[in-house]
């Protein structure tokens, strides 16, 4: 049986199964917050995303989302995102087991040359090294590596629901593997490693542009084991071949989008809006501003001792140590380029100011599981210990702490918050009514999944005012789906796109102009289309002065009706469809969503009160209590944005409970 475990492809194929199989029990049945209503919709349309467009994902999300297994798409593409995360830790077995065969060995004190004697150093080989006892050794290691990281707290959450990282997860350990690989066996020649390098490299920029935060480290591993020579620079060209043939993918953008599909974000059918989408144009704004660091170096720190539990911290330090005394091939020190590696995620990644940073911190997690790889191989050598039961022992105990420790936070197998909160918001509106919202990570993502794909309410005109605002290809989209609404106010958009162009492609472009032809657009958009229903939902309704200061607002269900002039019309109770029951988490995103669907209820109810109508306001006010989270939380525990988020939300909650109090049983 332990023959087995001499080749990687037996241990890979281990760590893919148990993975998988765990993933598959915390995996989301549903859609989940933030961008994964839109991921699946280009996904099963064969759309582009939004940048940096991630045309591998789009390509593999399409066959993901057709295949004849479970029972809706999102649940397809949710497996997919557990399938590939399954895969890269699978493969970390392949990276992990080259590095130990060939690149970690131990510190030998050089020998103290004799008189007259001439010291020659002897190069390892491969002969001198590798046993079939070795080769075990070097697949357990992979193993625990590759378990490390498939349980560790951003790895594991990574996999649960449709994602764009996923795929990187799967491709990162494959591109260092055929990397480590080329310098060892093509160091004296341009050979079938290199081309696979430059080609893996290729396809992991063609999913994901994160790839270049393993630059530092293979720059300086390139360089340390091939020379700064005419013949590096001349493999460095060679390599460029392959490596473009891998980003032949990107090819798809123009393809596509030249088609007009359903999901055309930025539309990079030409060069211009190509390679605006493909450097993520839009998000440079949020790039290396003054803020990010203050707050996501300290996030980072904080959150790093969790991510693989206290012992798989003391491991990194452990690993530290014997990769500083291991001696590398030539000049080439492992240690720096895992150090590189982390670092080089690190110092990039902590300039970008946005909330979901924890995918961005990848790389420096998957340098921490090298460590800690080699930690626990250091501290097996240091008690002479038998090797093969020692990495096994300990591959299974640290396994089983790190499922202990971070199952029950990963698990999102109960979260239905986006489903409900879109189909809720969906079904409380009457028919062919229009909608603006900015809730964008809430449920206005979530809805181009329902609406699209599953063809849940799709006469309802969902409109997300903040792209209507500075997003040129929106307007294509909106018109392919509702083109008699915005036929409507066709005169007035045609004068805001004349400046909308402008600033898109230059966003100093400014002027008072921009802003009274997009106002008088949104004016014209609602005023002549009042033969629909048009409402505000509640994060828009805060908004409403600025986007809709000539229309009088009142409640009416889950969001806010929007009419020329003051005017009573019914309000039905929502029927509300809640999960609550199977998922109880409090965070950022589950406390907005129950304060966003609960205040228009709950005013609602004042209304009711002031006509008189105490009973039915009772029953709007209990409905809005439905929504309250659980106050067993010691909020004090919390930090930062999801602190705030409990604060305002049980602060939300409390004004209505005093409410209903206040109208007896």
């Amino acid at each position: 049986m332990m023959r087995l475990f001499s080749r990687p492809v037996f241990g890979a194929s281990l760590v893919f199964l148990i993975s998988f199989i765990v993933y598959l029990q915390t995996m989301q049945r549903s859609v989940p917050f933030i961008d994964g209503g839109e991921l699946a919709t280009v996904c099963a349309t064969l759309g582009i995303a939004h940048p940096t467009g991630y045309p591998i994902f789009c390509m593999l999300g399409y066959l993901f989302a057709h295949l004849p297994i479970a029972g809706s798409v999102i649940l397809r593409v949710n497996i997919m995102s557990a399938f590939f995360c399954a895969l890269g830790s699978g493969a970390m077995v392949f990276f992990i087991s080259e590095l130990y065969l060939y690149w970690f060995n131990k510190r030998i004190a050089k020998p103290k040359p004799q008189k007259g004697k001439k010291i020659v150093a002897r190069p390892a080989t491969a002969q001198e090294i590798i046993s079939d006892t070795k080769k075990q050794e070097s697949v357990l290691a992979g193993i625990f590596a590759g378990l490390a990281i498939a349980f560790s707290a951003t790895w594991w959450d990574t996999s649960n629901s449709v994602e764009v990282y996923p795929i990187h997860c799967f491709m990162v350990p494959i591109v260092l593997t055929f990397f480590f690989r080329m310098l060892r066996i093509d160091k004296e020649k341009f050979g079938r490693e290199s081309i696979l390098f430059a080609l893996t490299l290729g396809l992991c920029f063609s999913n994901h542009l994160t790839t270049i935060l393993l630059a530092p480290a293979c720059i300086y591993m390139f360089f340390a084991t091939f020379g700064f020579k005419k013949d590096t620079f001349i493999r460095i060209t060679k390599l460029a071949i392959p490596f473009v043939i891998g980003l032949l993918p990107y090819l798809y953008f123009p393809i596509r989008s030249s088609q007009f599909p359903l999901m055309d974000w930025g539309h990079p059918a030409d060069l211009y809006h190509f390679w605006r989408h493909f450097r993520g144009g839009q998000y440079s704004i949020m790039m290396f501003t003054a803020n990010a660091p203050k707050i996501q170096w300290p996030y980072f720190w904080g959150k790093y001792p969790e991510e693989f539990t206290i012992a798989g911290l003391i491991l990194v330090v452990c690993g530290i140590w014997a990769l500083f005394n291991s001696t590398g091939r030539g000049k080439a020190h492992l240690l720096i380029f895992v150090l590189l590696l982390f670092f080089g995620c690190l110092l990039w990644s902590m300039n970008y100011e946005i909330l979901d940073i924890n995918s961005y911190f990848l790389t420096a997690y998957f340098a921490s599981a090298i460590m800690m790889t080699y930690g626990l191989i250091w501290l097996v050598r240091v008690s002479k210990t038998k090797y093969i039961p020692a990495l096994t022992g300990a591959t299974i105990v640290f396994s089983a702490i790190q499922i202990y420790a971070h199952y029950k936070d990963v698990d999102e197998s109960g979260n239905y918050f986006v489903e409900d909160y879109t189909k809720n918001m969906l079904r409380s509106l009457p028919k062919d009514a229009i909608i603006f919202t900015s809730s964008w990570d809430f449920w206005a993502s979530g809805a181009f999944y329902y609406q699209l794909v599953e063809h849940i309410r799709s006469d309802v005109f969902v409109i997300d005012f903040a792209m209507l605002r500075d997003r040129p290809w929106y307007y294509n989209h909106l018109k392919q789906r509702f083109p008699e609404i915005m036929k409507r106010a066709e005169p007035e958009l045609s004068a805001f796109m004349v400046h909308l162009e402008r600033f898109d492609r230059n966003p100093d472009y400014g002027g008072t102009a921009i802003g009274e032809t997009y106002q008088a657009f949104c004016d014209s958009l609602i005023a002549r289309n009042f033969d629909h229903a048009i409402y505000l939902s509640p994060e828009a309704f805060s908004q409403r002065d600025l986007f809709s200061p000539h229309f009088k607002s009142y409640p009416g269900g889950l969001a806010y009706r929007l009419l020329a002039r003051d005017s009573a019309f019914d309000v039905p109770l929502p029927v509300i469809q809640w999960h609550d029951q199977n998922y109880r988490e409090r965070s950022y995103y589950t406390d907005h969503s129950r304060s966003f669907q609960a205040m228009p209820l709950a005013d609602r109810a004042k209304v009711l009160v002031r006509m008189g109508k105490i009973d039915e306001a009772k029953k709007f006010l209990d409905l809005a209590l439905s929504f309250e989270p659980d106050r067993k939380v010691d909020i004090e525990k919390l930090e930062g944005r999801v602190k705030d988020a409990a604060y305002q939300t049980n602060t939300d909650f409390d004004k209505i409970r005093e409410m209903r109090n206040a109208l007896g049983k």
